[in-house]
């Protein structure tokens, strides 16, 4: 049970955004979906806001957003789906095809998120206010407040993502008040099994044991989660396999709609001049479309021939060549079956894919296929999938007994699952995405270390390998909610040299199997600086005394052993939070993302300023550690562990204490 006043779930999708909240100390407060968006009309499907912001300021200085884009503005002046241009990858390839609507840089595509969230965010705040009985002005700080953010799992360059992403929800406003919080929460994929198992206003009923699989299909991302019932009542469940996800969504549909426009546009460039200009993006925003694109696939809505109605046209408006009849574009079924076919193989690709992994990791039977999401939610996509078991039953016993079941209010199913995790922490087991790991500086084996950088200590004299791998976590290892890794740390200095090191945290995509020992092997990267200063317990270290022969005379060495431990606990959302510790007490530090040279190839065009990392260890001092993993501990947690930086050390060394 969360021990805030408020909590506030928060699912910033590419089309559109969600917001839902709840009383959190009220045993049976309901969960609130924000409806009143400004510019909308408040029926169901404008529970969330599209995720649009302009292009430019209007008279009074005012940017739109939401759906006051919607009112008389031309699509070319309005930014669409900047949650895609997050992920570095997604935005180089944007530049590579020239796309007129990416941003300049990736600074600007957060300048904007940060924008667009600090709308959401000053909407959010009047609309909760208003229902609670209190003011902006007074009453909203002093509520203890905790907003709770969504991620997909399509970001690969994922901890460079959520740091960027954490630092935007800031600057938008979220977490920033004493007694406010913003974290990061479970995935899609996770938030939407979560849902579906509390079945929030849903027939599926589930027993202990079952196993199911959610597939949460938006806008712009599909992310897939397969999960197991360990408790029917009270609802607990597992995560049995790593989360995954690819970039399928709805705006791809609509990209491929746009081309089939102007594909027609291009064999006939005469007619050009008597049409609105840029047609194929007013056509594929346009309110006709959507309701033909949402509505596609249903029983009773089964047509020949879909016409959508071309605004700024004349309705007498007929051309043969382009399909278009009395002001409206003309569709038929093979055409937008073809649409959705592109998305919908390779939903089923991806889905193929996890079926072969659930399988060869001895699983037997699904016993639910769950989808959610604005894609999702197609009843074309739906019976697509439901076909595909069928067809597959002959090969695959596993999908044996399989339903494929569609989430009751399927677009709002992120926002609820979010905000059920958060109060009764449903998921208690998920699999590690990737492996973490620390650099450290082993004794020298003959076996183990040959071709290895070989460094003799100056103090105890024996010979150390430089820029070795502890992994700490291991990609597919389960990590229970709450648990805490630590790993021990040795080091040696002189009594006058500082007592303060510089660890360095690393991660790698690499599995259980076998894992890069160097920090050379290209699938390593550095992630993390961690910041060890023990001046302040100095009295607390143990002075050592060696002898050194040096041609006739003994010199006798003294040095201090320092040993602290480094706690690393991982979120749901992937997000690492660190701690150091001496004695089991927290020791001044710090943690800095390490920015690598590959972020100038994602955006020349304005490079990001870098954020001040910690200082390396000054030169002279012998980088000699050893790292050996204690036995993990775990502490309650309200649902996720996951915070920005900086972390606050006393209260992981508090959690420390209480497990050991």
């Amino acid at each position: 049970m969360s021990t805030n006043d408020i909590c506030v779930a928060v699912d910033f999708g590419t089309t559109y955004t969600g917001v839902a909240w709840l009383m959190s100390k009220q045993e049976y407060s309901p969960i609130q979906v924000i409806s009143d968006w400004p510019g909308g009309g408040g029926d169901s499907i404008e529970r969330k806001v599209p995720s649009v912001l302009a292009k430019h300021v209007d008279s009074r200085g005012f940017r739109k957003w939401g759906f006051l884009c919607e009112e008389d503005m031309n699509e070319t002046d309005k930014w669409r789906y900047l949650k895609v241009f997050l992920d570095p990858v997604q935005y180089k390839h944007s530049k590579h095809e020239g796309l007129s609507w990416a941003p300049q840089s990736l600074a600007e595509v957060h300048q904007l998120v940060a924008e667009y969230l600090r709308q959401i965010y000053l909407h959010v705040r009047r609309s909760i206010v208003l229902r609670i009985g209190r003011t902006e002005e007074q009453g909203w700080d002093d509520l203890s407040v905790e907003f709770i953010f969504s991620v997909p799992t399509t970001w690969k360059e994922g901890h460079r993502i959520l740091d960027d992403f954490q630092a935007i929800i800031k600057r938008a406003g979220f977490g920033v008040p004493d007694r406010h919080e913003a974290i990061l929460g479970l995935t899609e994929a996770e938030a939407a099994a979560v849902a579906s198992m509390r079945h929030v206003g849903s027939a599926i009923s589930f027993d202990n044991d079952d196993v199911f699989l959610s597939i949460d299909a938006g806008g712009g991302t599909t992310d897939l989660a397969f999960v197991k019932i360990t408790s029917a009542n009270p609802p607990v469940m597992e995560q049995i396999q790593q989360v995954s996800g690819t970039g399928i969504g709805s705006m791809m549909i609509d990209k491929s709609f746009k081309q089939l426009v102007l594909d027609r546009l291009k064999a006939h460039p005469d007619i050009r001049a008597q049409l609105p200009h840029d047609l194929p993006l007013k056509l594929a925003q346009s309110p006709y479309y959507r309701t033909q694109k949402h509505k596609f696939g249903e029983r009773s809505y089964y047509r020949d021939i879909y016409r959508i109605g071309v605004l700024g046209l004349r309705h007498d408006f007929r051309h043969d060549g382009l399909g278009i009849e009395d002001g409206h574009l003309k569709l038929n079924r093979s055409e937008l079956e073809y649409l959705f076919n592109i998305q919908l193989d390779r939903i089923l690709a991806t889905l193929s894919e996890a079926l072969d992994k659930f399988e060869q990791d001895g699983y037997t039977s699904v016993r639910y296929v769950v989808l959610s999401g604005g894609l999702g939610s197609s009843a074309y996509i739906f019976k697509g999938v439901e076909q595909y078991i069928q067809d597959q039953l002959p090969s695959r016993p596993v999908l044996r007994g399989t339903r494929v079941q569609m989430c009751a209010e399927p677009q709002l199913v992120i926002i609820k699952g979010l905000l059920l995790e958060q109060m009764n922490s449903i998921l208690r087991t998920r699999i590690a995405r990737a492996s973490y790991g620390l650099i450290t500086t082993p004794r020298y084996s003959k076996r183990h270390h040959f071709g290895q950088h070989i460094k003799r200590d100056i103090f105890d004299g024996k010979n150390y390998v430089e820029d070795q791998i502890h992994w700490i976590v291991k990609r597919g290892d389960k990590i229970s909610n709450g648990q805490l890794l630590s790993v021990t740390v040795n080091r040696r200095a002189g009594l006058t040299e500082p007592l303060r090191w510089t660890e360095t945290i690393v991660f790698s995509d690499s599995g259980t199997g076998w894992m890069p020992m160097n920090i050379t092997d290209p699938n390593v990267t550095k992630l993390y600086e961690i910041q060890a200063d023990l001046t302040d317990v100095q009295n607390s270290l143990i002075l050592k005394k060696k002898r050194h022969r040096w041609l006739f005379w003994k010199i006798k060495r003294q040095y201090y052993t320092c040993q602290y431990d480094i706690n690393l606990a991982i979120g749901a959302s992937g997000d690492l939070r660190f701690a150091v510790l001496h004695n089991d007490q927290p020791v001044a530090g710090s943690a800095a993302p390490i920015r690598v040279q590959l972020e100038a190839e994602w955006d020349t065009t304005s490079p990001e300023p870098q954020p001040q990392t910690a200082a390396m260890r000054p030169p002279g001092i012998p980088y000699t550690s050893s790292a050996t993993l204690t036995s993990a501990g775990s502490w309650e947690s309200k649902g996720s562990l996951v915070r920005t930086f900086p972390v606050s050390t006393e209260f992981l060394a508090a959690q420390a204490q209480n497990v050991r």
